[in-house]
Formats: structure tokens, sequence, C-alpha cells
């Protein structure tokens, strides 16, 4: 099977280059150097994963990755030289997934790419324990869904991943690095700590009743978060 990647850049360098990359890792690419056109292609097309830039003539890429957002869950891999700090963190806002910055390794590309399909189930995993139930909570970590009460949630790939680690972990005091370890694979605070505190936002807004007063995802001061075992029983 041959996974469709999109990627969006003005560069039209950088394009071939990556276009020619991974199609030699079997993948069936489509490039675009506009944000207008970006939009129209996944309004008509499926797409297993997008490389997004920033840097576009003709649309802000923090805009367009809102969009994409708005109209799908596929993953979204931010390539940008835009390295601040406020930059990763409105892009994790608006819903990318994962953020590298450019000049970057070919095959780090790829390890992340395929890290990304893995998580959103793009890529099939053989392990046994996909599945956590956890009342009213079922994750199915190889069909790549959660449902509450029997009701299907719309996670991302990467709150997909954060959600499963705190449920795993029920009833512990899990550290921020801890988390951000598991999730990024980078235990630094100061890269990840905002995003995974956006993420955690997002989560409860789609699996609790009141996000402001939530009873599932608990903030640990001082340590991180507790997924609240007693509040699922």
């Amino acid at each position: 099977m041959q996974y469709k990647v999109l990627i969006i850049d003005d560069d039209y360098e950088i394009l071939e280059i990556l276009k020619l990359f991974l199609e030699i890792e079997n993948f069936d690419v489509v490039t675009t150097q506009s944000g207008l056109n970006a939009l129209n292609l996944i309004k008509n097309n499926q797409y297993d994963l997008i490389l997004l830039d920033l840097g576009l003539p003709d649309i802000n890429g923090e805009h367009i990755c809102k969009k994409i957002r708005e109209m799908s869950e596929t993953p979204i891999i931010i390539i940008t030289a835009k390295e601040s700090v406020s930059n990763k963190v409105l892009c994790f806002e608006y819903g990318c997934d994962d953020y590298i910055i450019k000049p970057f390794e070919k095959m780090e590309l790829l390890a992340r790419i395929k890290a990304i399909l893995r998580r959103s189930n793009k890529i099939k995993s053989s392990n046994d324990n996909n599945i956590i139930i956890t009342p009213p909570f079922e994750i199915n970590l190889e069909e790549g869904y959660c449902k509450k009460d029997g009701e299907k949630i719309d996670l991302t790939a990467k709150e997909l991943e954060i959600l499963s680690y705190l449920v795993k972990n029920a009833g512990k005091n899990l550290k921020r690095d801890q988390i951000i370890k598991h999730v990024w694979g980078d235990d630094s605070l100061y890269k990840w700590s905002r995003s995974l505190d956006v993420h955690i936002q997002h989560i409860r807004q789609k699996i609790e009743l009141n996000p402001k007063k939530p009873k599932f995802i608990k903030t640990i001061p001082g340590i991180g978060y507790k997924f609240d075992i007693n509040s699922s029983q």
C-alpha cells in the first residue's frame, strides 16, 4: 500500500528533493507551492499526511494549518525555518501533529512521518495491547479511535496518544517531562511544555462535560497531570 502525502512549500527545490526522496520510500507524493491550491486539493482529495511550510506567498501557513484541521483530521507536520516557541505553540493550537525545523535530515523527517502514520493507524501495529478499556472510555490504538459511552470522539493522532498514555497510567501523577518524552520523544520542558498544555486543553474540551472543572484529566500543581480513575467508575 502506498501512503499519499501532500507537500505544501513555496521552495521548488525543496519540493523536488522531498518528492523524489519520499517516492523512493514508496510514498505517493503530490506537491504545491500555493496555499490556495493546497486547500482545494485537500477539499477534493484524501491524503494520509500533509507536510506544510509556513512561509507561503499567498496565505499565512498558520492560517492554512487551522483551515486544514477544520476540514480534516489528516496528520500535519510543519516544516519551517521559524524556530520561535510562539510559532510552535500557535501551530499546535491550530492542530498540527509535529513541527520540524529547516534544515533537517531527510531520514529524521522519514522517521517522524512513519511515527505519525503509526500513531494515526495508517501503519498497523501488531501489538496485542492496543485496546484500553476504562469505562466510560474505550481507546483502540490499532483502529485509531476513542469512544466515550459508546460514542466516538474526534481526536487528532497526538491527542489520542496523550490520552491513551494518561489512561494507561490512570491514578498516577505523571510529571510533565515524563508525558512530553513519551509523546514527543524529547523531555525538554522549554520546547514542549506549552504545547502539552494546549493539547490537554483540546482533549478536555472533547471529553469533559465542563472543561473548566475537569473530572477526568486533573492538573497536579507543580508536577503535571493525572487521569482520575475514580471519575471513570
